[in-house]
């Protein structure tokens, strides 16, 4: 009777132990799960779990390969402790690969069922990718007698499985043991997925930042080639531009009517060209912030003014009438001058060159921080839906605005209004009703300050 009593003591004794395991590779399991998110680095750690906190023999952690179609090693446990035997076991795996369509494989059968197996022969759950003898081989250096292939699970879906080897036998394999592993595998499962995530996530980030920084490399290189081929093709256009001017002209004898009408053709396409290689190098300067401001006290109205006495005669010979009703003989804003003049040069134009017959007119808007200049004209309109493209580098748009007009445009002259007027302190705008019923292109200045708070400073250089 006592000796019995000692027996079941014993017994009571074992199972507080292996629950104690259990309860520790838990612990450390949720240890790895917070303080890993890199993915080898987590597969790794939970492969070492199990003979570190277990006290098994061996552990290896597979997942499936849809693309290939087998299931694949990604760790091996590293807790043999002699160095020979480790370095054998992980040249036995390498890089092992189980196909699924070998359905004798315990893995397989194991991940297709999703249920937990048990074999006491290693080449059932390495075959055919390892040979009876080295399976074998394997079996001896670790002095393993069973072999637990238990499903791993994240949110109820098989991502790969669990193999544990022990040195004890099948039939000596409790049940807690195999419900222990069970529950591992669903944390470890959860873990792997959400570090692979994390993991893909972050290698995503970085290709990313690299296709950036590439992308910023050839950027700068087409600005600076861009920057030198308007520079070499300003000056020849120039020439060119000069002798189409001397032969219209007639410097060089008379021409008949014929021949003046092909001269003014030419002379429009070139100073196209010549207004084209000019926008380019401002963008080019604007995007390698080579641009500067000098902000200085203007008065609004001579300026506007000053713009609109070079449209008179475009204006005349198609017939149209501007109207500019200046609210005030000055009115004082802090801009550079002569970027000022060409927003309003581009501005005009552009309402020139798409309206047929009608109005254009100039308007200024008093607010409380800033004067809201309008040009409002009654020409082609602009589709609604097509107001969010403008201002935008070759924003062009074929089917509405630019189909009232031949010479079309690049889509360039609004882009730099926006800079200048963004590098102003502005801000730039468009409304329009629709097709045919005209648009008004609108921008702000911020009212002068230089005089209002006494600075002596005139002028000031703000880098872009």
């Amino acid at each position: 009777m006592p000796d019995r009593v000692v027996e079941i003591k014993e017994s009571e004794i074992f199972k507080l132990i292996d629950k104690n395991r259990a309860l520790d590779a838990t612990y450390k399991l949720v240890e790895t799960i917070l303080e890993t998110t890199e993915f080898d680095e987590l597969t790794q750690k939970i492969a070492d779990i199990i003979p570190n906190a277990l006290g098994y023999e061996l552990g290896i952690l597979a997942l499936i390969d849809h693309k290939s179609n087998v299931l694949k090693k990604v760790s091996i446990s590293k807790g043999m402790g002699d160095t020979d035997k480790q370095a054998q076991l992980e040249e036995f795996f390498g890089d092992l690969t189980i196909p699924f369509g070998y359905a004798d494989n315990v893995c397989v059968q194991a991940v297709e069922t999703k249920k937990q197996l048990v074999s006491p022969y290693m080449w059932d759950v390495f075959k055919p990718t390892l040979t009876r003898q080295q399976a074998e081989s394997i079996q001896e250096i670790t002095g393993t007698k069973s072999h637990i292939v238990t499903p791993l699970f994240s949110h109820d879906r098989v991502i790969g499985a669990i193999i544990v080897s022990l040195a004890k036998e099948v039939d000596k394999v409790t049940d807690f043991e195999k419900e222990m592993l069970r529950k591992f595998s669903e944390s470890a499962g959860v873990a792997v997925e959400n570090s692979k995530l994390y993991t893909n996530l972050k290698r995503a980030k970085e290709d990313l930042h690299k296709a950036y920084e590439n992308m910023k490399v050839l950027n700068t290189l087409k600005d600076e080639f861009l920057s030198v081929a308007s520079h070499e093709l300003r000056t020849p256009m120039t020439i060119v531009k000069s002798y189409l001017w001397m032969l219209e002209k007639q410097k060089a004898g008379k021409l008949n009517q014929k021949q003046l009408e092909y001269l003014n053709k030419a002379l429009v396409g070139t100073q196209r060209m010549i207004s084209l290689i000019n926008d380019m190098l401002d963008i080019s300067k604007f995007e390698r912030k080579k641009v500067s401001f000098s902000i200085a006290q203007i008065n609004l109205i001579n300026t506007i003014k000053d713009v609109l006495s070079n449209f008179d005669v475009r204006v005349g010979e198609k017939g149209l009438k501007i109207e500019f009703n200046s609210p005030a003989d000055e009115i004082l804003v802090d801009a550079d001058p002569e970027k000022l003049r060409d927003v309003f040069t581009n501005l005009i134009e552009n309402a020139v060159k798409f309206t047929k017959e009608g109005t254009i007119s100039i308007s200024i808007d008093e607010y409380e921080e800033f004067y809201r200049i309008s040009v409002r004209d009654t020409g082609a309109g602009i589709d609604k839906k097509d107001l969010p493209k403008l201002f935008h580098k070759f924003g062009r748009i074929d089917n509405s605005y630019t189909i009232a007009t031949d010479s079309g445009g690049t889509g360039l002259g609004l882009y730099i209004v926006k800079l200048y007027i963004h590098g102003m302190g502005g801000m730039v705008g468009a409304d329009s009703e629709g097709i045919g019923m005209g648009s008004t292109f609108w921008i702000t200045l911020p009212k002068n300050k230089i005089k209002k708070f006494g600075v002596s400073l005139r002028q000031v250089e703000i880098p872009v």
